[in-house]
């Protein structure tokens, strides 16, 4: 079973939100823009942990609204589906299912409702008890953003080392040898402790003896009884754990390591607990008891440098992907993760807040978007003389895309406002103005995406109108002459009305608007502009006019 898409109805921020999930997953934007919040939604759904809705904190307060729920839609594989009740079963092998927070309805809040055929919510709990539902649901498994290695590896309470060391030592105390001897060695230890004595000829069976002469008139009789320790009990009393720094050959205790070892010692222990999770129901069980590890992870750049997130990124990808029971849903800030599923576009959600209402807005590319993106971005091949062959074939649009989107430019998933400008010239130029604080920055900040050609520029805003990011351009218009003409036209045609701030053409070329000569060869071009700006060969009059034409494409506060 695999959750393909949630429904939120005011709870908190979101005030309508609906998105697509994939096996893996990845929730991004600026900060405050309700990605914890989503995840908070989906465990308010599984009340995993105790975690529930709170009307004081989760209801949304700037919004007049009088119902709260959440909706789930998950997909079965055919075995789960027909161990389903008849009642809930579609052809699309999808299961359905609501949970109302807060209802003006007769259905109560806090429990789980499901869609019969397909459409209609019943009326019915969805499989009767609440503690009945939730084991209908599979298992999230959640690490927030600041979490502690002690909430994870504690042995005298639930966490994930605990789970795991069960899972093996219920299987080892039912199949192995070892517990039985230990169980033999036992109760002949318990026979000679029992009638071992003291000094002062103390010992547990004088200490029974004695207690149950005292009881003789009521006719009851007192006696100890050594039982070994289960499987749980070993764990909880017997185990401990330590870690060794191999370099120094000692002992170390987990505090003594950095936060980066910590999250990525956590991550370890749960993804060896689907290595070892217990057998699942055969595919032929009359009982529908799905199976589903759900990965909530938040940040999970935390702590991490850049090569760690990648090793991590590719190892959450290939979990969700080799594993059909787990799946993998990351709130990041992570440029790097984001890197890494530009290959599937449908499965990274931008969120933001909506500039009319503050609620937070979800934007994703699905398939029939996407479709439009290629044929929309093809236009080029017509224009442009030297495009190769395969340049015309859907499938080079999504390999551009994730070669171009590399860990800096996709920065632009978590801008407030992107500017994007043909080449490295510009990027430089533009950013060091800022640094030197001749350009006001954008309100909130801004970010300058270099779109590697002018006829590049038309693809990037194509991508980021779909996903709902606010962004100007600025570009050569080299003279409006022959093929160029056609390219700015359609840098014009691809302005959306609600994303794209404005498009500025420089007459000429940057380096004409400056007054200095163009770099040669063509990859010098950015170290001679710097070149002339840094030893004040640029008119200032000229700067002042380039700062205003970026301010003007900047949404300023």
């Amino acid at each position: 079973m695999k959750l393909r898409r949630v429904e939120i109805h005011n709870f908190r921020g979101l005030v309508e939100l609906d998105v697509v999930l994939d096996d893996y997953s990845l929730l991004v934007g600026p900060n405050n823009v309700g990605k914890s919040t989503v995840i908070d939604a989906i465990r308010a759904f599984y009340e995993k942990d105790g975690f529930k809705f709170k009307k004081a904190h989760d209801m949304p307060k700037h919004f007049k609204c009088d119902e709260s729920w959440v909706e789930l839609t998950f997909e079965l594989t055919a075995e789960e589906h027909d161990s389903l009740a008849d009642d809930y079963k579609v052809q699309n092998r999808q299961l359905r299912l609501r949970k109302y927070f807060i209802s003006p309805h007769k259905l109560k809040a806090g429990v789980i409702y499901g869609y019969k055929n397909g459409n209609e919510l019943s009326e019915d709990q969805f499989y009767g008890a609440r503690d009945v539902q939730h084991g209908k649901l599979g298992d999230i498994v959640y690490i927030p953003a600041m979490s502690s290695v002690d909430e994870h590896t504690k042995l005298s309470g639930p966490s994930a080392l605990r789970d795991l060391l069960t899972n093996i030592m219920e299987k080892v105390v039912r199949d192995g040898r070892a517990f039985d001897d230990f169980h033999k060695n036992f109760q002949q230890f318990s026979k000679e402790i029992y009638q071992e004595s003291t000094e002062d000829q103390r010992s547990l069976e004088g200490l029974e003896s004695k207690l149950n002469k005292m009881l003789i008139p009521w006719k009851s009789e007192f006696r100890l009884n050594f039982r070994p320790p289960s499987a749980a009990e070993t764990i909880k009393s017997l185990l401990d754990w330590d870690l060794v720094d191999k370099f120094h050959g000692q002992e170390q205790g987990i505090e003594y390591f950095g936060s980066g070892f910590q999250r990525h010692f956590i991550f370890s222990l749960i993804q060896l607990g689907s290595d070892y999770a217990g057998e699942r129901p055969s595919g032929r069980s009359k009982d529908f008891s799905p199976s589903l590890k759900l990965l909530l992870f938040e940040e999970p750049e935390a702590f991490l440098h850049p090569p760690q997130q990648e090793v991590l990124a590719r190892s959450l990808m290939r979990l969700a992907s080799s594993d059909d029971s787990w799946q993998v849903i990351c709130a990041t800030h992570s440029s790097n993760f984001v890197s890494r599923s530009t290959r599937s576009f449908p499965s990274i959600v931008r969120l933001r807040n909506s500039p009319s209402t503050g609620a937070f807005e979800a934007y994703q590319i699905d398939t029939a978007q996407w479709d439009n993106i290629v044929d929309d971005n093809q236009q080029i091949n017509a224009i442009v003389s030297n495009t190769n062959p395969d340049d015309s074939e859907p499938e080079m649009e999504s390999v551009k895309y994730f070669l171009w989107l590399n860990p800096h430019r996709a920065n632009l998933f978590f801008a407030n406002h992107v500017l994007l400008v043909e080449g490295p010239t510009e990027v430089a130029l533009i950013n060091r103005l800022v640094d030197d604080g001749m350009i006001q920055e954008a309100e909130g900040g801004f970010y300058v995406v270099d779109c590697i050609g002018k006829h590049n520029v038309h693809r990037f805003m194509k991508l980021l109108s779909a996903l709902g990011i606010s962004h100007s351009v600025i570009h050569d218009d080299d003279g409006n002459q022959d093929q160029h003409r056609n390219i700015n036209q359609l840098i014009h045609d691809s302005v959306d009305s609600t994303f794209t701030h404005c498009v500025e053409p420089i007459s000429g070329s940057t380096e004409s608007m400056l007054g200095i000569p163009e770099g040669k060869p063509k990859h010098r071009k950015p170290q001679n502009v710097l070149y002339h700006y840094e030893s004040g060969q640029i008119d200032q009059s000229k700067i002042t006019d380039f700062c205003a034409l970026v301010e003007s494409c900047l949404p300023l506060s």
